[in-house]
């Protein structure tokens, strides 16, 4: 489905998006910080009038679903983080595995 033919966000679902989005950081870098935290994402199943917004989820949910080509999060996470940092990522995806 093209982007343009996504329904509208409701007003509820908007405010969430900022409230959750860190608009001031690169979605490359928030998924590289965050992205294991998802376990499901459908914000970018919409659009968002702020079209800053609306670029920032859609980018976002083209890392988190590989699409188009994108950087994997593994990728992202040797740009942005710290060995340490991604460390402690992967010890964190480890455990939360052994929960399922």
């Amino acid at each position: 489905m093209r982007i343009d033919e996504l329904p509208m966000s409701d007003p509820g679902r908007e405010k969430d998006a900022r409230e959750l989005f860190p608009l001031a950081m690169p979605p490359e870098e928030y998924a590289a910080r965050h992205g294991h935290e998802w376990l499901c994402f459908s914000f970018d199943d919409y659009r968002y009038s702020d079209a800053a917004l609306d670029r920032w989820v859609q980018r976002l949910g083209d890392i988190l679903f590989q699409r188009d080509g994108v950087p994997t999060l593994e990728d992202l996470r040797g740009r942005y983080l710290t060995e340490e940092e991604q460390r402690m990522i992967e010890e964190r995806r480890r455990a939360m595995a052994e929960d399922f």
